[in-house]
């Protein structure tokens, strides 16, 4: 039995991370055959699952184990994982490409093991020596499982749990056995088993695999989770009144693969003194922005940020606090949005922290840079993305290329980019899409920065 003093708090919100391929573990395997239905359901082979979470969790998508193989259709079931269901552990489960009208449900193991042939499918969460494996038994259809294939291939909970009508928003407790806690740095890996056609009941089929570990979010940090998506980055907006550059062309699709944390607001100067020992912002008030830092000295509070926390046991493997990469910054300010600027295709001095409004023709009269709750948030929660300060990114400063891309990320190059513009700047310097960049050993009163908490890049 596991210790349950380890049993995640509340300030311990799980945050889900979807891994790369597991290593697969030798060990025993089950025989050979096929897997029936019956035998499916038998609790002695594998158990009802209930996985204990103290508070909602977050969930982030990423690549899979375990190839899907074709149905009686040709297709293989595709498993997804995704955050924003806003119920139970928040983590929310799609597959798609089943066969229509058959039933399928949810099998969890604490190890991903060497995949078995059985029926027409590949099971790659098999019981051994040292794996356990359960089923999610969920009320609510005469087969006492997860789901129905509707028509398109799309795997319907039955049982209505799902806020978006198809796949399974995975609750906090599966009600069903002895509730196991997920602890924090847990892996638990995920496949789904369905049933080929009503002729042949028997046979199985099986999705790809996927696994998730459960590690601790930073909330305390005033940070927020920043879902992972797709937009168009850049804008066309070449003459009056937005003014925009050639060097934010041409639009571009960009997916941002997996969640990640945002600074609300800028890094501080309180903030900044209480780690670095000095302050070196120009306009001194420790609930201000810190100012005057150079892309250099940003990353040393990232650096020394990261060594913080991991010393309290708060930062897992392959996690860092840095600054964010350009396009991370881009979607994370429109927030959703396609318009020049997160509120709109307008920003007013009464808008965001700028020098002046090119839709009024106001001077706004704006001295210094301004403290979070000045200005409302955009739709995620982040403060001051248009105006106040000038902030770094991770990046190289380098044009776009044409063509999708994922998660893009710029290195090898001198400058390096600043976006948001500052508190005397016009508007049209101040929208989503606009870029500038500086040396990295510059350091003037417009710049400043906030940070993220994601994956380890190295620029």
């Amino acid at each position: 039995m596991r210790d349950l003093a380890g049993i995640l708090r509340c300030r311990d919100v799980a945050f889900i991370r979807i891994l790369q391929p597991a290593h697969y573990l030798a060990g025993s395997i089950v025989p050979n055959h096929k897997l029936s239905t019956e035998m499916l359901r038998s609790k002695l082979l594998i158990p009802g699952l209930a996985l204990g979470f103290a508070c909602a969790a977050f969930a982030q998508v990423g690549t899979t184990f375990c190839a899907a193989t074709a149905n009686s259709t040709g297709l293989p079931a595709s498993l997804t994982g995704s955050f924003g269901s806003g119920t139970g552990s928040g983590l929310h489960l799609e597959v798609q490409d089943g066969v229509p009208n058959q039933i399928g449900y949810f099998l969890v193991g604490n190890e991903a093991t060497t995949g078995v042939a059985i029926s027409s499918g590949l099971l790659c969460l098999v019981g051994t020596s040292t794996a356990q494996v359960y089923r999610y038994n969920i009320a609510g259809t005469p087969q006492n499982s997860v789901g129905v294939f509707g028509s398109r291939g799309t795997l319907t909970n039955v049982v209505g749990t799902s806020l978006v009508g198809s796949g399974f928003d995975v609750p906090s407790i599966i009600p069903s056995g002895v509730p196991l806690p997920i602890m924090t740095g847990d892996t638990w890996n995920f496949q789904l088993w369905y049933r080929d056609t009503a002729v042949m009941a028997g046979n199985s089929n099986f999705s790809n695999g996927l696994s998730v570990t459960f590690i601790p979010p930073q909330q305390r940090l005033g940070m927020v989770l920043i879902p992972s998506g797709t937009f168009n980055m850049g804008s066309m907006a070449v003459r009056a009144p937005y003014f925009a550059s050639s060097d934010e062309q041409p639009v571009h699709s960009v997916t941002i693969a997996n969640d990640f944390w945002m600074g609300q607001s800028e890094v501080t100067q309180g903030e900044y003194q209480t780690l670095m020992g000095n302050n070196p912002s120009h306009f001194v008030s420790i609930s201000f922005p810190v100012s005057a830092v150079s892309w250099d000295d940003a990353r040393a509070y990232c650096a020394a940020l990261t060594a913080q926390e991991s010393a309290l046991g708060r930062v897992p493997a392959g996690y860092e606090y840095r600054l964010p990469t350009e396009a991370e910054w881009e979607y994370a300010c429109r927030a959703g949005t396609t318009t020049e600027y997160n509120i709109g295709n307008t920003l007013f001095c009464a808008d965001a922290q700028i020098g002046d409004s090119i839709h009024s023709g106001i001077f706004c009269n704006n001295s210094e840079m301004t403290t979070e709750g000045s200005f409302p948030a955009n739709a995620w929660g982040l403060y001051n993305m248009h105006g106040n300060m000038e902030e770094w990114c991770l990046d190289s400063f380098g044009a776009y290329v044409p063509g999708a891309v994922t998660d893009p990320f710029v290195t090898g190059g001198g400058d390096r980019v600043l976006r948001s513009g500052n508190w005397h700047s016009n508007s049209s310097q101040c929208r989503s899409s606009a870029r500038s960049s500086s040396s990295p050993v510059l350091a003037m009163p417009e710049f400043g920065f906030r940070v993220v908490f994601a994956e380890i890049l190295i620029p």
